[in-house]
């Protein structure tokens, strides 16, 4: 009896450590560059083919998303036996890098260099972005010159294309009459495009002829500590001088009046 249990026992682990082996599905994590025509395509330039049922989810919750991948966007793919993407868990927040890229080439229609094309290095923020170790977590000071006018009372944000461009993502504090700041943790590799605002899009700072302000790049580097500056003339809601407060109807000077979203940054 005792020997017909055990075995029935040993059974039952086989067969549960069979289906554990099954599921050890391959996947990897990073930023989409593209996702068109049953490809998708990373930023480190793997391209893998989609299986036509793609399950989308949400990286955060695991459940189902209304989010489409897109580029910019960061996501978990995970690997059929067939080597197709079968579920991508996508996330607006930055993702680490992770997984078996190395395993995964077997499956890629497009193949990352084996070397970095120098030309395709990131020059800006002096040097910040060039040959930058990715994943240290750097102490980054944000600082700011607000215009004259701005009233004592004003509460200044930081906006982002990470954050969707939230008008009130970071709030900034005033360190004296003309200035403000304000401190993050970020992880070195990290690159976004700011705006600064006073807590509403129509508010949304303007460049010093007065018209809109292109969103500024912040790349992290691997420094002990970085410092970002920056200096506002305008604020989008000014209503006096050559700016007027958001109208409620287009006009040539004014093509988009509501929101007065940022123009979105070129793609890299």
């Amino acid at each position: 009896m005792m020997r017909t249990r055990l075995m029935r026992a040993m059974a039952l682990a086989l067969v549960i450590c069979a289906l554990g082996a099954g599921t050890g599905a391959l996947s990897i994590t990073g930023q989409l560059l593209d996702y068109e025509k049953g490809y998708v395509f990373f930023t480190t330039g793997d391209g893998f083919r989609v299986a036509p049922d793609l399950r989308l989810r949400s990286y955060k919750t695991g459940g189902p998303t209304a989010l489409q991948p897109q580029a910019r966007m960061y996501a978990r793919a995970t690997f059929d036996a067939a080597g197709d993407v079968s579920e991508l868990d996508l996330s607006r927040a930055p993702l680490t890098f992770a997984g078996d890229y190395a395993a995964a080439h077997k499956f890629a229609v497009a193949l990352s260099p084996p070397v970095a094309n120098p030309a395709l290095v990131p020059k800006h923020g002096g040097g910040y972005c060039a040959n930058t170790v990715p994943g240290k977590l750097v102490p980054v000071t944000i600082t700011v010159q607000v215009p004259p006018d701005t009233a004592p009372t004003d509460q200044v944000y930081m906006t982002t294309d990470i954050s969707a461009w939230n008008p009130q993502a970071y709030l900034l504090t005033r360190i004296n009459a003309m200035q403000y700041r304000l401190v993050l943790q970020l992880l070195s590799g990290t690159v976004m495009h700011v705006l600064f605002d006073r807590g509403s899009t129509q508010s949304i700072q303007r460049g010093e002829n007065g018209l809109q302000q292109q969103p500024y790049l912040l790349c992290v580097g691997d420094s002990t500590v970085q410092a970002y500056t920056r200096t506002i003339y305008h604020w989008g809601d000014e209503q006096h001088g050559n700016l007027s407060a958001p109208q409620a109807f287009p006009t040539p000077y004014n093509p988009a009046p509501f929101p007065n979203l940022p123009t979105p940054p070129p793609s890299p």
